[in-house]
């Protein structure tokens, strides 16, 4: 196994901890063990030992030292390169506490990536200040056990001022033991602590945590108020990030101080996804100039080629915010590297800053991506028809919160979960264990129901996935999010076009974030992000009206040919990386009635309307918002017994087929040609 002999170690040394927990509490046993092993290696570790008499725990942590896993593991790591006073700790804390490392987002930078951001941290400040490592403060404000500050102290010559923020207090006391000439306090780096920098430099870097939507709050709220600005989103779950938070914070500090470097390594999802637009928009007004080296390792957009260089599935970058003036305008930089973990890490270790191959980026709004991107394309791209200019009405699709109670294969199965629940036929503590109703208040629902007598009625049938439909207990008393009233426009007669937005999120090869429903549809249509329903018709009591708001002779032409276009594998290559992250935008030429006929087969095909329940021994598969089909509807029905696989087979033929024709007449008429 690889990298046996560190994780025998660590967990051995875990359990010992355990084994003395009950008479000094997790974090002292933790400590203690940690300490002893700084000890064996040569630390001084007195900071910790000297804190304990028991003499019984520091003899089994000898016992387990002295065993020839301690030497192989710390030959492990030195023959990586890597320190193990340090690099033990990360897989130490998840021997003793996987799921707060978990929680935290622990990932250790390899020690090329820090020597590369201290390196490039040296470089700009000769560059644009003509100064050096040695005239700056530099803070660290996730140091945990102070992998990049005791890098500075035993890897290079620079003597700056150094400080390191760490809020777990085992990591703090680790890092005081390893840090000789720092100043490390036990305190939450999104706390808005005044620096002061006198005539040094301030320079912040590190790792931010990788969680997503973290608990961290305090001063931070406000300030990511302006990442928030001008977004439609209802929901921009993903600026809850920490990392987020600590590229916020680091703003401030350096807005305060004037001028000043940031350097981290996170996740790279903010340099293109549409929910950090506002984001990129601020960084931009604040720093003269933004270089992005993108390390990619993205296993959502399907780089096959690729790795991380840290064991995740999002690609990580190295982001050098540079500040040196109140300068308008910002110079945004990319270097992108792909390859195997290997070949990244040999990269980094001969690169800086000042010898990265950076290009420029031209960034434009609404999105200010930055990525390179092609701005003839970006140009013909927005000069198309938005989806909210074509449609009156839309909205993502609704949220139970609660899936396994709210939903089932069949109405008797909904039903029979209802009635216990309202008859109170099952307890509490069963509902919350076998149904995961979560935080549902059940006294309150019960007595709702009990008090509607057509609580029986509100059992209909919704679109949970691609050709999967299900049945729902529709009513604010059960679900988190129904999308009321807007949902009642799909449960008189009416289709909607469901379509989601930066389908690189994904992970599918093109962009598939599209399909159709005549009934409402679960938010998670798609494998990840929402879909946005946008309605033929919407419903003012028993009065219909159409709810495309643009002037066109024929509403419904142009309603099945956006459904053609979306399904044209030449639209999605020609602007995949625009489709990446925004949702479609669509050229209406003149004639559209080819494509509209074949949009209106298509659709029909996905309502399976014109199917007869025969026998299909095809082995075709499609990819409708990340999931293959009929992949995924075997796997979700393998224990119900049905006749809906046989008529999906047939539709994913049907699709295919389509789907050729619609690429055949775009070849001969590209949409996006104006006539002449």
């Amino acid at each position: 196994m690889i990298n046996s002999a560190r994780r025998q170690l660590a967990g051995r040394l875990a359990d010992a901890a355990r084994r003395f927990s009950n008479r000094h509490g997790d974090v002292a046993a933790q400590a203690l063990a940690y300490g002893a092993f700084l000890h064996r290696l040569g630390i001084d570790a007195k900071p910790v030992l000297g804190q304990f008499s028991d003499s019984q725990a520091i003899a089994h942590l000898n016992e387990v030292l002295d065993s020839p896993g301690f030497v192989q593991a710390v030959d492990e790591y030195e023959r990586e390169g890597k320190d193990p006073a340090i690099y033990f700790f990360e897989d130490f804390l998840r021997a003793c506490d996987p799921a707060n490392a978990r929680k935290r987002g622990v990932h250790y930078s390899p020690p090329e990536v820090v020597s590369y951001i201290v390196r490039s941290a040296d470089a700009i400040l000769r560059m644009h200040f003509s100064k050096s490592l040695d005239d700056a403060i530099v803070l660290d404000p996730c140091c945990g056990v102070g992998t990049f500050l005791r890098h500075i102290e035993q890897r290079t010559d620079f003597q700056p001022q150094k400080t390191g923020f760490e809020l777990m207090p085992l990591p703090w006391i680790i890092a005081s033991c390893l840090l000789d000439d720092c100043d490390i306090q036990e305190i939450n780096g999104l706390s808005d602590i005044e620096i002061e920098t006198g005539e040094r430099t301030l320079v912040i870097l590190g790792n931010p945590p990788y969680s997503g939507h973290s608990s961290n709050a305090g001063a931070i709220a406000d300030l990511l108020a302006n990442y928030r600005e001008g977004l439609t989103e209802r929901n921009p779950k993903w600026l809850q990030d920490d990392y987020v938070k600590f590229i916020r914070m680091a703003q401030h500090r350096i807005e305060t101080a004037g001028r000043g470097v940031v350097a981290f390594i996170t996740n790279h999802s903010y340099l293109f996804n549409s929910t950090f637009r506002a984001m990129r928009g601020s960084l931009m007004r604040t720093f003269d100039e933004i270089s992005i080296l993108d390390l990619h390792g993205n296993v959502k957009r399907l780089q096959l080629s690729d790795e991380n260089i840290f064991p995740i599935q999002m690609g990580v970058a190295i982001s050098l915010f540079i500040k040196t003036s109140d300068s308008p305008e910002c110079r945004v930089r990319y270097a992108g590297l792909q390859g195997n973990r290997s070949e990244k890490l040999s990269y980094l270790e001969q690169m800086n800053y000042s010898n990265t191959p950076w290009v420029d980026v031209p960034t434009e709004k609404p999105f200010f991506t930055f990525i390179p991107h092609d701005s003839d394309l970006r140009d013909e791209f927005y000069d198309f028809s938005s989806l909210f200019d074509i449609f009156g009405e839309s909205s993502i699709g609704f949220v139970t919160s609660r899936d396994a109670f709210a939903i089932g294969f069949t109405r008797e199965d909904v039903l029979e979960r209802i009635y216990k629940l309202r008859a109170g036929k099952i307890s509490d503590e069963e509902l919350r264990r076998s149904y995961g109703v979560g935080d549902l208040d059940i006294a309150s629902t019960r007595r709702e129901l009990r008090e509607d007598p057509n609580w029986q009625d509100k059992i209909i049938e919704v679109l949970y996935r691609p050709f999967d439909h299900r049945w729902c207990y529709y009513s604010r008393t059960i679900m988190e999010r129904p999308r009321l009233p807007f949902m009642e426009n799909l449960m008189q007669e009416n289709i909607a076009l469901a379509i989601g937005r930066a389908g690189q999120v994904t992970g599918s090869k093109e962009w598939d974030v599209i399909f159709c429903t005549n009934r409402p549809a679960d938010l998670n249509l798609f494998r990840r992000g929402g879909a946005m329903l946008f309605p033929r018709y919407v419903y003012e009591g028993s009065t219909r009206r159409s709810n495309i708001k643009i002037g066109i002779p024929d509403p419904d032409a142009l309603f099945y040919y956006i459904y053609a276009l979306l399904h044209s594998a030449a639209y999605r290559k020609r602007y995949a990386e625009l489709l990446d992250i925004d949702y479609p935008r669509i050229p209406i030429p003149a004639d559209i009635s080819e494509l509209a006929a074949l949009g209106e087969e298509l659709i029909s095909i996905h309502l399976m309307r014109e199917f007869n329940p025969t026998q299909s021994d095809s082995n075709a598969s499609i990819q409708i918002g990340g999931y293959e089909i009929p992949a995924k509807y075997i796997k979700d029905h393998k224990s119900q017994g049905d006749n809906v696989l046989p008529r999906i087979k047939l539709a994913v033929m049907r699709t295919i087929e389509i789907s050729k024709r619609i690429d055949e007449a775009i070849e001969l008429k590209p949409p996006w040609i104006k006539a002449p």
